[in-house]
Parts: C-alpha cells; sequence; structure tokens
C-alpha cells in the first residue's frame, strides 16, 4: 500500500512559506544536503542522504517525498517510500543520515523512476532589538531529485543524454520549441540547453526527459532588444549539458533533427 506522510498543521503552514521563498532566498538556509540528487539501486533496501547544520542556530528539519508536485503539502502525498527521520531537531554544526526506505509497493523494473526529496529547514524564532518574541522566523525548502533505478537495466545511465533524439515545432503564438525524446531507460539530467542557428545563440529553458518519454524546452526570456528565431533552421545544432550522478557535467553538440 502506499504510504502516506502526515504532518502537523504547523508544519504544513512553515511548507506554505517555504514554498514562497524557496526560489528567492535559498542561501539563507542552514541547512545543507551532501549531494545534488539520490540514487536508489533496486538491489539495494535503502539509500541515505546526509545533511547537516552549517548555521549557529538549532533548526527544526523536516523531510519528506514527492512524485512531481513541488507545491502539494507532505501530508496530501502517496509514495513508495519512507524516509527517516521525518522530522528532527539538528543542533548548529549537527550532522544527520536520511534514510529514505522502499515501501514494498511495485515499481517499475524496465525503467528508472523519478521523486524528489524535500528538506524544510525551519529556524528558531530570535529576539529582536527590544527583545521582543514576535520577530518572524523563515522556513527554507531544498528540493532534489530521487532515482529509483532497477537491476539489469540495458546500457549506462552516463550514456542516455548522447542518444537524446531532438526536434522542434512551432507553436500556435508562433514561437519555436525544443522537443528531446530520451529512448533510453534512464532519467536523462540537462543541466544546460541553447540552440546556434544562424550565427547566434539561444538559451533554452532546462530541466529532464524521462525514460520513454519527451521533453518539450521553451526559449528563455529573451534579452532587452533579442528577437527569438519563429522557426529553427535544419542546420541548427543543439548544444546542451548532462549531468551524471554526482553532479558533474558533460557537453554536447548534435545537429537538429539527428
Amino acid at each position: 500500500m502506499p504510504v502516506k506522510n502526515r504532518r502537523s498543521s504547523l508544519l504544513s503552514h512553515c511548507f506554505a512559506m517555504a514554498a514562497l521563498l524557496i526560489c528567492v532566498l535559498p542561501a539563507n538556509a542552514s541547512i545543507v544536503l551532501y549531494g545534488t540528487r539520490v540514487i536508489f539501486s533496486g538491489d539495494e533496501t535503502e539509500a541515505t542522504l546526509k545533511i547537516s547544520n552549517e548555521g549557529k542556530l538549532p533548526s527544526l528539519v523536516q523531510s519528506w517525498l514527492d512524485t512531481g508536485d513541488g507545491d502539494m503539502a507532505p501530508e496530501g502525498i502517496d509514495v513508495p517510500f519512507v524516509i527517516a527521520p521525518s522530522l528532527t531537531r539538528l543542533e548548529a554544526s549537527d550532522q544527520q543520515m536520511l534514510r529514505i526506505i522502499h515501501s514494498g509497493q511495485p515499481l517499475l523494473q524496465d525503467r528508472e523512476s523519478l521523486f524528489w526529496i524535500n528538506v524544510l529547514d525551519v529556524p528558531p524564532k530570535t529576539e529582536n532589538a527590544k527583545g521582543s518574541q514576535g520577530s518572524l522566523a523563515l522556513a527554507f525548502r531544498t528540493r532534489i531529485k530521487l532515482i529509483y533505478r532497477p537491476k539489469g537495466l540495458p546500457g549506462e545511465p552516463r550514456d542516455a543524454p548522447e542518444q537524446l533524439q531532438w526536434s522542434a515545432s512551432t507553436t500556435q503564438d508562433g514561437q519555436a520549441v525544443l522537443h528531446a525524446r530520451n529512448p533510453t531507460a534512464y532519467v536523462a539530467n540537462l543541466g544546460h540547453i541553447a540552440i546556434e542557428a544562424a550565427g547566434q545563440s539561444f538559451k533554452m529553458n532546462v530541466g529532464h526527459v524521462l525514460p520513454g518519454e519527451t521533453a518539450k524546452f521553451a526559449f528563455q526570456k529573451p534579452a532587452e532588444n533579442e528577437q527569438l528565431p519563429k522557426e529553427l533552421p535544419a542546420d541548427a545544432v543543439v548544444v546542451y549539458t548532462s549531468l551524471n550522478d554526482w553532479g558533474g557535467a558533460e557537453g554536447h553538440r548534435v545537429e537538429l533533427g539527428r
């Protein structure tokens, strides 16, 4: 049966605050994660993620998993894993090992599956200059990938980005869109995508491509006076960076349509 994460209303409120702050003030968080992603091997019973408190004050740390919707509150998510401890107090300079345990729910065995680890840092309230306890303590969330990798998959995960099949189309509002099809059994993680065409380079939004699926990538917001192409020529080149299991980057260049 799926495992449902249940949290107190207080922590749900902190989660809502963190959802607003995650993209604004991440550098202020005290809790540091030792890794940019976690690979859960199919021949293991659990995976681990080390976290530490690099701040000068203790923090309340809430951890949970989701299936891709980062805006969903923890208590409404069903996932085939348990993370423990899901709630802990971490003193300044202390470390904690988070354990991610498969609940026994069936998972796909012919391809990788993608989940997300959330770590919410809730620091204590501090007194203001007048000694008042009414100051606001901001919560900060860090979110990284959890990839379940069944044993015995064909090929190697490092080769998946090189096998992406790129194409382009035009949207109804006349904007060119890049497509990447992933024919492999592995998640292809991308850290940079650009199109080189007619002597110019245009940056695209980035993300990942799931096994057996096609992902769309739109142009990033253009700079002032920059004109985005309505169509991509046949000789356009896709320049992209892939990320391996340890977060290392590797560059790729491929002609569009190949």
